[in-house]
């Protein structure tokens, strides 16, 4: 009889624990999705011409290039480091705009403290450092910089995503898919819309708009006029 009694409280403490996780495993929420950044403009890499239609992508030693034609696209074969350095230019002063880090991602010192921040690409994007010492240690963790820029571009743009789905035109709901291309996040109302934005992003971005009444980034609060506006 002890021996009955002993196995069932073994089995019962067997069995509690693994009660105990399943509301935590249950109450866990997916990871915002994400994605490489989205290409900088709309313009040939080359010529800076808009891009048509018949617009050529191609791929060198796995960065992506669009040119206005096939002889543009030969042109970044044929100089791959020239242009990679102009898509890099390109790709910093797109993301520099809605920068969300005010300090060092390696010293956390105040940016401009000491100087002109150091601004280097790393895993495709813009990471500010306070000065040249904290260079050696951000690029020899290239993905943990990258990662806390992307982490706080995502809380800061918490109140000014999109709040309907740029495909499909519908106002989007609380349950939403959240991307993150790069920097920039965007939201849909389902993967399928998710899926056809990545496939051609310069057909949507224009349906980008901001939630509405959300200040802008660095904005100051509009005060409110007294005295009759005066």
């Amino acid at each position: 009889m002890i021996r009955m009694i002993s196995v069932c409280a073994a089995l019962l403490c067997a069995v509690l624990p693994a009660q105990d996780k399943k509301p935590a495993e249950q109450a866990q929420t997916p990871a915002v999705v994400q994605k490489p950044a989205l290409y900088p403009d709309n313009l040939c890499i080359v010529s800076d011409e808009p891009l048509e239609a018949d617009a050529v992508t191609v791929t060198v030693e796995g960065e992506t290039f669009k040119a206005c034609c096939k002889k543009c696209a030969a042109k970044v074969e044929k100089d791959h480091a020239k242009y990679s350095a102009k898509l890099a230019e390109k790709q910093k002063a797109a993301q520099l705009a809605n920068y969300p880090l005010k300090t060092c991602a390696v010293s956390k010192e105040e940016l401009g403290s000491m100087g002109e921040p150091v601004q280097l690409m790393l895993e495709g994007t813009l990471v500010q450092l306070c000065c040249k010492s904290c260079t050696k240690k951000a690029m020899a963790k290239p993905a943990e910089m990258a990662q806390k820029v992307k982490d706080a571009a995502y809380a800061a743009q918490q109140k000014t995503a999109n709040t309907t789905c740029p495909v499909g035109g519908e106002k989007l709901e609380d349950k939403v898919v959240e991307v993150m291309f790069g920097t920039k996040l965007v939201r849909f109302c389902c993967e399928k819309c998710a899926a056809k934005f990545e496939q051609d992003p310069a057909k949507y971005e224009g349906k980008l708009a901001p939630a509405k009444d959300a200040p802008l980034p660095d904005e100051p609060a509009k005060e409110e006029k007294k005295d009759g506006g005066k």
